[in-house]
């Protein structure tokens, strides 16, 4: 099991995971059992956990009525590649990581953190970066060749999603998406990597032992940050949804 990170007050079990990995579910579900923490948090916001807790897989009419047109398309563009990168590496596209930490904070009564920015907020900031010039400086950018790099150091790429444990793992990818597309990793990763943080660190703040459930690909950087916020006292203030789960979720929208 992952070791959790404890400060004077509470403490923050990380578990990463690739969502739609049959071998992470399980994992999820058995850190949440062994740990029996005060609540779990999952990266979510309200309105996804809403969908995920009744069932419902949002069509782009819903999508467009909760956050505008322009962000709806963005989101169900992100989705469809999610899934589709899914099913070629033959994944369960119905049972998810978040899914499974859920059904088991409810089969616990256990209570639910959501400690990711609103979808809306999300998206926005991502249609405000991409723009027309957007594609060509990606173009160049995938061209240009990093002489810093090794080219060993494409390996762990190469690992089986089922094998995939750390961040460490997936950090390859992530620094080619900084260096490719630094506007949306800045968006779709720093961003919210702080500010799961900075909501995970004010409920350990509140004393609460808590099992995060977040993928792969911000592990490193929320880990980074709560080690960075340790004796931070100003982020008490900052708000984090609760809910009570009823056990019946099945999807996940989005990373």
């Amino acid at each position: 099991m992952v070791r959790p990170y404890v400060s004077a007050n509470g403490s923050i079990t990380l578990v990463p995971g690739v969502h739609y990995s049959a071998s992470h579910c399980r994992r999820v579900r058995r850190a949440i059992r062994e740990v029996e923490p005060d609540l779990v948090a999952v990266e979510l916001d309200v309105r996804r956990f809403e969908y995920f807790d009744r069932d419902i897989d949002p069509s782009f009419a819903d999508l467009a009525r909760a956050v505008t047109p322009i962000p709806a398309v963005i989101y169900t563009a992100f989705r469809t590649i999610q899934r589709t990168v899914g099913r070629l590496y033959g994944l369960d596209l119905e049972t998810t990581d978040m899914a499974v930490a859920i059904e088991t904070a409810a089969e616990l009564e256990i209570d639910v953190a959501l400690v990711d920015d609103p979808l809306g907020k999300t998206l926005s900031a991502v249609a405000s970066r991409i723009g027309p010039a957007t594609i060509p400086r990606v173009v160049i950018r995938a061209a240009r060749p990093d002489p810093g790099r090794r080219v060993d150091a494409f390996a762990p790429l190469s690992t089986p999603l089922e094998e995939i444990e750390h961040g460490d793992d997936v950090q390859p990818a992530i620094d080619i998406l900084r260096r490719v597309v630094p506007e949306l990793a800045e968006v779709l990763i720093d961003r919210r990597d702080r500010a799961m943080a900075e909501r995970l660190h004010a409920l350990r703040l509140e004393g609460y032992d808590v099992v995060a459930v977040v993928g792969v690909g911000h592990h490193n950087g929320v880990r980074r940050t709560l080690q960075s916020l340790e004796g931070r006292e100003d982020l008490r203030s900052v708000t984090v949804p609760i809910r009570s789960p009823s056990g019946s979720s099945r999807r996940i929208p989005i990373d």
